[in-house]
């Protein structure tokens, strides 16, 4: 069970990461009805919570500017191949839509019409509202959220009997000025 104090470090906010991620899915699950017709405003609430799931989750896996990932490995926690086709379908929903807009996956119309008899033209927009992912795929993620938290906590368990020491930490931010 050795790791390094920034492997365990990412992992301590990981943990962090995935029950945001776990809030916000709850969140969408539980006022998002798959079989209604939703109006704009709803939509766009749904995908934020969408958005929000998708970063948060994607978050640990993606290397940091210190190099490191959650390194599951480490911690002893292997993913089945069906959870690792999850991961990669949020992180590339990450990388490619929710926190970047790549060009190749931009989905929108664009239209003008004429106003007072002709004199303007009116630019017009619409974009794609709906979510990313599918009531299955949320489901699933969910179910893999529970279990990753899980796994993460026993690791954590027995990291505080076997090497308590690990665990007294206060980190903050590098940002914040400490007073003189």
């Amino acid at each position: 069970m050795k790791i390094t104090e920034q492997q365990l470090m990412r992992a301590i906010y990981s943990s962090w990461d995935f029950q945001q991620a776990l809030s916000a899915l709850t969140f969408l699950l539980e006022e998002c009805d798959f079989s209604r017709k939703y109006d704009k405003v709803s939509l766009r609430r749904f995908r934020c919570y969408e958005s929000t799931l998708i970063i948060s989750m994607a978050r640990p896996f993606e290397t940091t500017r210190r190099a490191t990932t959650i390194g599951l490995r480490a911690l002893g926690i292997t993913l089945s191949d069906d959870e690792k086709a999850l991961v990669a379908k949020i992180l590339e929903l990450r990388r490619k839509i929710v926190a970047h807009s790549a060009e190749e996956e931009m989905h929108f119309r664009s239209t003008s019409f004429p106003i007072l008899d002709g004199q303007f033209n009116f630019p017009h927009f619409q974009f794609n509202e709906r979510l990313h992912l599918e009531g299955r795929e949320l489901k699933n993620l969910e179910i893999f959220l529970r279990s990753l938290i899980g796994e993460l906590a026993e690791y954590f368990f027995r990291v505080a009997q076997e090497q308590p020491e690990l665990l007294e930490n206060y980190k903050e931010p590098d940002s914040i000025t400490k007073p003189e």
